[in-house]
């Protein structure tokens, strides 16, 4: 029984799956249009070859990981996305838009407040998304994998962009690279035949992600001076890379 209805339910979240792969070109093509008129075809074309390669990762994220659409203490697949990873994959559209910010010059004018303002909205809907999810009770493996993955790809974008706005400094980018380094460096552990524990329960990193987005928002809103900016990254970023190697060192057995 419970075989049968997981099996109907694979097919239908296959379909949303795909209803998102159609909103992403939809997305995408839009984007082009509006940039290519406004700035130049070939600024159009960069922003969204770059957008695409995002979305096409995040859609491949998603497919990979459907089967995990349910609660930890829960067998069941869910039949449906919900509204909470439907924010989650809102925030997932809007990084890769900003994403494509990397290959353009930076904007002028009014537009100066676009890139700031897509992260600004992705930060939202990082809080929203987990909002919604307690307030419905939709809480699911899927949207906690997501959450994650989506958390450390808009680090790594932030901080990309704002290093070659000159807003963020260099050594910042140790933020972005924090994920990377850590599952690279534990891929390397187990290849060399050790052990892997589970990594300890701690409300911190939560904590510290969430200060980390809120800097890379203000550095790329044009409110602050690159100076402050640059002077509260550094700071910030500090007990960030602590916890992380603290994390390595501790997971490793």
């Amino acid at each position: 029984m419970s075989d049968g209805f997981d099996g109907i339910a694979r097919g239908r979240l296959r379909r949303q799956w795909g209803i998102v792969g159609v909103v992403g070109v939809v997305g995408t093509a839009t984007g082009y249009t509006v940039l290519g008129g406004w700035w130049t075809p070939a600024h159009g074309v960069r922003w969204t070859l770059v957008t695409a390669v995002v979305l096409t990762y995040e859609l491949w994220l998603l497919g990979r990981h459907l089967t995990e659409n349910r609660r930890a203490d829960d067998e069941r697949l869910r039949d449906t996305l919900g509204i909470a990873t439907a924010a989650t994959l809102m925030r997932g559209g809007a990084l890769a838009a900003l994403a494509g910010f990397l290959v353009v010059p930076e904007p002028t004018g009014h537009a100066l407040w676009l890139p700031g303002g897509l992260y600004t909205v992705a930060v939202a809907l990082d809080w929203i998304d987990g909002w919604l999810a307690r307030r419905v009770g939709t809480e699911s493996l899927l949207g906690a994998k997501l959450d994650t993955e989506f958390d450390g790809l808009g680090l790594l974008i932030a901080g990309l962009l704002g290093h070659s706005y000159g807003v963020l400094p260099p050594w910042y980018l140790v933020v972005g690279f924090a994920r990377p380094a850590f599952l690279g460096g534990l891929w390397l552990h187990r290849r060399r035949g050790g052990a892997v524990g589970a990594l300890p329960e701690s409300g911190r990193r939560r904590q510290l992600a969430g200060l980390q987005m809120g800097v890379c928002s203000v550095a790329l809103l044009p409110v602050v001076a690159p100076s402050t900016s640059i002077a509260l990254s550094t700071v910030v970023m500090v007990p960030f890379v602590a916890l992380f190697v603290h994390d390595f060192l501790a997971v490793r057995e």
